[in-house]
């Protein structure tokens, strides 16, 4: 091993800890990380991680070893091992997360903190009990042109912020795809992909809501009686199949860098399961208005059907002296000031914006390097646990029809 190396430890190498891991590999001449071990519960896909790793530190003229773990519990005992990656499910996340902090080693944490609030305050919990604060996985924080327009609003661009929107419309028609498609694996997309959006709303508003109403439902993945229950299985000409008879835009959508995962058969396993198949229990579709102590009010638009488009997502921030609107998918910030006097866009794209998260897991390397050197994280377990109450309070609004929802209702123990 490196001397003064910090050495890391992924648990879970699927395609998001795959990527992580390569990105700190890539970086590994402006840090001090070093990845020293991988656990993953299918064997042959941690196995293609450490050779896809081993062989781009070796472009780096570097040779770490990269041991393998098929319990977790012996990846967090490895004395090698200084900062644990946990980047998996996150119904697992909990039993993960735990014996992480315990153990007194740096703990990293992807989001969203856990798939139901119950888990998520345990977690919060433990971090606490512990005094090892973890740092969480949401890509927004570390993303460039976000980070920019926080800065912007916090020097008053335009003045005093009142209103925030954020409209998300992606075709993740690969929610319906795989585990996501039940709620007692994912918490369904409000945990696993809008939770970003409830912790950007408490960050710019620095604070956390005071009550919400939302609605949901589902309008275009609705189950059929007799579908196929693979795409690869199927002959029809679906615009939602994936893997290899897929259209040619989304022949790699959701599908592992090798076959392992069409040998699967457990449906908690399979990546591509007909987006028709009865089981699935989440919504493709909703609202979310939420109220802050100081006034401000956020409104969330999502769809996980529609156009693969370049504002997919778009974050809108009204003041009482301007706008400003953020377009993530091209990086551009769009800003009206001086009570309309003064436009400017500016282009936030750095050199690393093509790649993973548009450039934000090359930023979240550099700052899990800082983080295992003693610096505060970035955002800890603590907006964790406030995303997830938010994620519950908008389920409850949701099932009892847009119900107003004081968050004093729902549990926070922080």
């Amino acid at each position: 091993m490196a001397p003064n190396k910090i050495g890391v430890g992924i648990i879970g190498t699927g395609r998001r800890g795959y990527s992580l891991g390569m990105c700190i590999a890539e970086l590994s001449e402006a840090t001090d990380l070093e990845i020293r071990a991988l656990c993953n519960r299918t064997r042959v896909r941690m196995e293609e991680t450490q050779t896809a790793l081993l062989e781009k530190y070796k472009q780096k003229n570097r040779t770490p070893s990269i041991a393998l773990y098929e319990k977790y519990e012996d990846l967090i005992a490895d004395s090698a091992v200084d900062l644990i990656m946990i980047i998996t499910p996150q119904y697992v996340h909990r039993e993960h997360a735990l014996p992480a902090l315990r153990s007194g080693k740096k703990v990293f944490l992807d989001k969203p903190i856990a798939h139901n609030l119950e888990d998520a305050i345990a977690i919060f919990q433990e971090e606490q009990k512990t005094h090892n604060p973890m740092i969480m996985g949401f890509t927004r924080r570390y993303e460039d042109p976000w980070i920019k327009t926080f800065d912007l609003v916090k020097n008053g661009v335009i003045g005093d912020v009142h209103m925030m929107l954020v409209r998300n419309i992606i075709p993740y028609h690969t929610f319906f795809h795989t585990w996501h498609r039940r709620m007692e694996w994912s918490g369904g997309v409000l945990a696993d992909k809008m939770s970003h959006f409830f912790d950007v709303f408490n960050w710019f508003a620095e604070s956390t809501p005071e009550k919400l109403s939302a609605f949901g439902g589902r309008a275009i993945f609705l189950p059929e009686k007799n579908p196929p229950k693979r795409c690869r299985e199927c002959d029809r000409d679906c615009p939602y199949r994936v893997g290899q008879k897929a259209q040619p835009h989304r022949q790699d959508e959701m599908v592992d860098f090798s076959d392992s995962r069409s040998k699967e058969t457990e449906l908690i396993k399979i990546h591509d399961t007909c987006v028709y198949f009865p089981g699935a229990d989440i919504n493709d579709h909703g609202l979310v208005s939420i109220v802050y102590p100081n006034g401000i009010k956020a409104s969330l638009f999502w769809s996980v059907f529609g156009p693969d488009i370049e504002d997919q997502e778009t974050f809108e921030i009204v003041g009482n002296k301007g706008k400003i609107v953020l377009i993530r998918h091209i990086g551009k910030i769009d800003i009206v000031s001086d009570y309309g006097k003064n436009h400017e866009i500016m282009d936030e794209r750095k050199e690393s914006f093509e790649a993973s998260h548009f450039g934000a897991d090359y930023r979240l390397a550099i700052e899990l390097d800082k983080f295992s050197k003693g610096k505060t994280p970035v955002v800890s377990g603590a907006e964790g646990l406030q995303a997830a109450r938010v994620v519950e309070a908008a389920h409850r609004s949701v099932k009892e029809g847009g119900k107003l929802i004081l968050m004093k209702d729902i549990e926070n123990p922080s």
